[in-house]
């Protein structure tokens, strides 16, 4: 009877249960192969169905997609400067001007009038598109001096259409541009030249009201001859005034000394002579300089003024030849005012009557030599600006034309349709296909992520590798296929529990309990029936115990379990062809429930009953569901989990303090039913 777990001596070996190992890291591609595992069948049929699902709906979805091309070049101003080696700024500006192009070719601006032809000549093809899609459909990239437009789309026709949109509003919108461009600077000179046209208008309608039937060379001249004539009235009234003096203090007052007369006029002419000569010097001075600071440099102002000047001179000379007459005439007949020997002595009243006519000839002289004075200087001035306004109104004019003729070359080059766009034949691309293959490809991938997905929220057992991070606490025994009541698993378990290492002494005299139970809800009574059956086969007196009183596995009034927990006597019933076993039922005390179950009523029915028996096998039943299972795996040997693959996981990591802890000698895990592709089947069954 003391075969039932072995130990060689009854010295404790091993009073404390082994420590955890180190955990290894874990491999994604063996995490990910045990996930699968058992489930590449599913995984397979999945992928079966989803691929060609999933490829039909590609090809559906797929398109072919129509390639249209443009080409636009961009051809510099200045010749050669793509290829020769002169100034690189010029380069550099060139290539600033394509790189601009291609940015404008790609604005919002052309687009939107693109977008307004595309429209206007198919609106059937045109849908919802703006001028943003229309962007993001064209490709637009720059090689050196190309700029290179791509398209694509699902119909031939709208390919084509939306570059040659494309090419004929950027080139629209560079001539208005140009143009535009060009009409204001345009307008801005013509503006200008009819305001100096209508201001030299108004200058020549001055002029000839100023000048009227004078022009200035005539003024100049009527001017100088006018200061003449004032100079020989000035003498005039400076010989009367004398000629009058004289006669008032002379006593007689019928006549007066014609000699004295005549000494006092040739006096007064000389100095005027004197005076006309020093004005005849100042002239030639201030000629002789104009001609000197106009030596290199001729014009028509210089002329007019050398004429001016000239004609002074001339005017002068010829005062100075009348009064050198007068004095050869007075010198001749000695009197200047044609009195005779024989004639009337002039009266004082009449020299006084020829004093005031003189005088006022003298005023109006003056008056009119001011008026031509200031006539001659508007007159000039007037004639100054008409030249200033001649010349900015020929600089104005001479602008228009190189504007007019220099328009085409304001920018550094100018663009060019260098290949139209094509219409395309063909397909260049057809995403059918692609996804076609993307579809299958991604049904199958689709099917293992659904797979691993559901392996991976798996809260089952299914192999028992699971257990794997708790086996130095709960050690796996057996892995078998076989069910709980094979009789073959059922002899492999009775040797793996007879070779169990004990951690404390068994107690002489008392047989071996071990105690059968589950983590999950489910019925032990089969599983242990068939253990003790094989103790019973290997010639051991086994006893077979019932503790599941909630499971009602016995029917009847035959006294058992619940009655020996009450304090009854109960008689073991010997198991009809099986000699040394030995069973007692659930009981006949139905009063007596789980609940209701203590630690000392365990032992003192296990000690009443179990001393004839070699092993007792009990069946506790779930450790999940009942109270009293507890105390029968306190007073156990070792206990025994029944697992099978549909158990959760999580309801035995929660029960593996206690299935360390309660049993004597601690606890192992049993798997029956094991799925086929376990890879501990073949090591522990």
């Amino acid at each position: 009877m003391n075969g039932a777990l072995s130990i060689p001596s009854e010295e404790p070996q091993d009073v404390f249960a082994p420590s955890a190992p180190d955990a290894p890291q874990p491999n994604p591609i063996a995490v990910l192969a045990r996930a699968m595992r058992g489930r590449w069948r599913i995984a397979v049929l999945g992928a079966a169905l989803l691929a060609p699902a999933f490829a039909v709906a590609g090809y559906f979805s797929g398109v072919q997609l129509y390639e249209s091309q443009a080409i636009l070049r961009v051809y510099p101003q200045e010749t050669n400067i793509l290829y020769a080696t002169g100034e690189a700024s010029v380069l550099k500006i060139f290539d600033s001007f394509v790189k601009a192009e291609t940015t404008y070719v790609a604005s919002h601006q052309v687009m939107e009038r693109a977008l307004e032809r595309i429209v206007e000549d198919r609106p059937d093809l045109v849908g919802a598109m703006n001028a943003k899609d229309l962007a993001g459909s064209i490709e637009i990239k720059r090689s050196d001096s190309l700029i290179v437009l791509k398209t694509r789309s699902k119909e031939a026709a709208l390919a084509s259409l939306k570059l040659d949109a494309l090419v004929t509003s950027y080139l629209a919108l560079k001539t208005e541009a140009e143009e535009a461009r060009t009409s204001v600077r345009l307008e801005e000179l013509r503006a200008r030249d009819s305001e100096l046209a209508a201001r030299l208008s108004k200058l020549r309608s001055d002029q000839l009201e100023v000048g009227g039937e004078f022009g200035l060379n005539a003024l100049a001249k009527a001017h100088v001859e006018k200061i003449a004539q004032i100079d020989a009235l000035a003498a005039r009234k400076s010989e009367v005034a004398a000629t009058l003096a004289t006669l008032e203090e002379s006593s007689a007052p019928a006549s007066a000394d014609t000699s004295n007369q005549e000494i006092m006029r040739a006096t007064l002419l000389d100095r005027a002579m004197a005076d006309l000569s020093f004005e005849r010097a100042k002239l030639m001075s201030e000629l002789a300089g104009m001609r000197a600071g106009y030596e290199k440099h001729t014009n028509l102002r210089f002329e007019q003024k050398e004429y001016a000047k000239l004609e002074e001179i001339a005017v002068i000379e010829t005062a100075m030849s009348n009064r050198r007459e007068q004095i050869r005439v007075l010198g001749q007949t000695g009197a200047l005012t044609d009195v005779t020997e024989g004639g009337d002595d002039t009266t004082t009243a009449e020299i006084q009557a020829l004093y005031a006519k003189v005088a006022n000839q003298l005023t109006v002289a003056r008056e009119e030599a001011r008026d031509l004075n200031r006539r001659r200087i508007e007159l000039d001035h007037i004639e100054n600006e008409i030249g200033e306004a001649e010349a900015l109104l020929e600089e104005t004019r001479r602008a228009l034309e190189v504007i007019r003729l220099e328009s085409g070359r304001a920018l550094p080059g100018y663009a060019v349709v260098m290949s139209p766009p094509s219409t395309p034949v063909d397909p260049a691309e057809d995403t059918r296909k692609m996804l076609i293959a993307g579809g299958g490809v991604g049904g199958v991938f689709f099917a293992l992520a659904l797979t691993l997905a559901v392996a991976f929220s798996e809260r089952r057992i299914r192999f028992a590798e699971t257990l794997l991070p708790f086996e130095h606490r709960l050690p796996v025994r057996q892995v078998s296929a076989a069910d709980d009541a094979d009789p073959h698993a059922a002899d492999l378990l009775r040797n793996e529990l007879q070779l169990q290492n004990l951690r404390k002494p068994r107690l002489v005299g008392k047989p071996p309990v071990i105690a059968i139970t589950r983590a999950d809800s489910g019925d032990t009574t089969e599983f242990a029936q068939a253990l003790a059956k094989s103790f019973a086969r290997s010639r051991m007196k086994t006893l077979f115990i019932d503790a599941d009183i909630d499971g009602c596995s016995f029917e009847g009034g035959d006294i058992g379990w619940s009655d020996l927990l009450s304090g009854t006597a109960a008689q073991p019933q010997q198991v009809e062809g099986a000699s040394d076993l030995f069973e007692i039922g659930v009981g006949s005390d139905h009063s007596l429930q789980d609940r209701g179950v203590s630690a000392p009523m365990v032992r003192a029915a296990l000690d009443n009953i179990a001393g004839s028996f070699d092993i007792v096998v009990v069946s506790a039943g779930s450790l999940q569901d009942r109270l009293s299972t507890q105390f029968v795996l306190s007073n156990s040997e070792v206990a025994v989990l029944a697992v099978k693959p549909s158990d959760a996981r999580v309801k035995i990591i929660s029960q593996i303090d206690r299935l360390d802890s309660l049993p004597r000698n601690g606890s192992v895990a049993v798997l029956r039913s094991a799925l086929a592709g376990d890879p501990w089947l073949a090591v522990r069954t």
